[in-house]
This record gives C-alpha cells, sequence and structure tokens, in this order.
C-alpha cells in the first residue's frame, strides 16, 4: 500500500475473491469485494526520453482503493477545518480592531 503497488493489490484482491467464492461464504466474498478499486482510465503525454520531444497522448488505467480514499477525504476536512479557523481570527481580530477606534 506504501510503495504504491496499485496492480499487484488488484492481483491479490481478485486471488482472494476467487478464493472465498470457491471455498468461503457469502460474508466472505462481500468483505474481498468491498475492498475492490474502482478502476479509471486516464491520459499522461508520453516524452521522448533521448530528444525530449513529446510523442502524444497514452492511455493508461489507474485504481482508487475505498480504504485510500477514506485517507484522503479526511485530509480534505482538517484542510477545510484549518482554514475555517484562520477565518474565525481574522474576522475576529477585525472586530476588536474595529471596537478600539
Amino acid at each position: 500500500k506504501e510503495d504504491g503497488l496499485k496492480e499487484e493489490r488488484v492481483l491479490l484482491l481478485d486471488a482472494w475473491r476467487v478464493f472465498e467464492k470457491t471455498k468461503g461464504d457469502t460474508a466472505g466474498v462481500s468483505s474481498v469485494e468491498a475492498k475492490m478499486p474502482r478502476r479509471i482510465k486516464k491520459k499522461r503525454m508520453q516524452v521522448d526520453e533521448e530528444s525530449g520531444a513529446e510523442i502524444g497522448w497514452e492511455e493508461y488505467f489507474d485504481y482508487h482503493f475505498p480504504d485510500d480514499e477514506g485517507a484522503a477525504s479526511n485530509l480534505k476536512i482538517l484542510d477545510m477545518a484549518a482554514k475555517w479557523k484562520q477565518a474565525q481570527d481574522a474576522e475576529s481580530s477585525d472586530d476588536s480592531d474595529s471596537d478600539s477606534d
């Protein structure tokens, strides 16, 4: 997970899902399927390594795992909270400046 081995994680989860379908129960299959990622098609510019010239666009698949998205949304919430706190501090300092006049 930390090494960014997304394709390997997908292969491992897929093998685990096949195992659960053959040997496990429905609860095991559903728990593995809840961990399966969404496959998203993306594009990136290809550059020739020797000349540095742009070759064209390459399409590739990226995977977004439910476990990873939870951490990202928590960071967004913390960022929004910090911005809100700064705005509150700015308003309170503006109010105290206008009171002293």
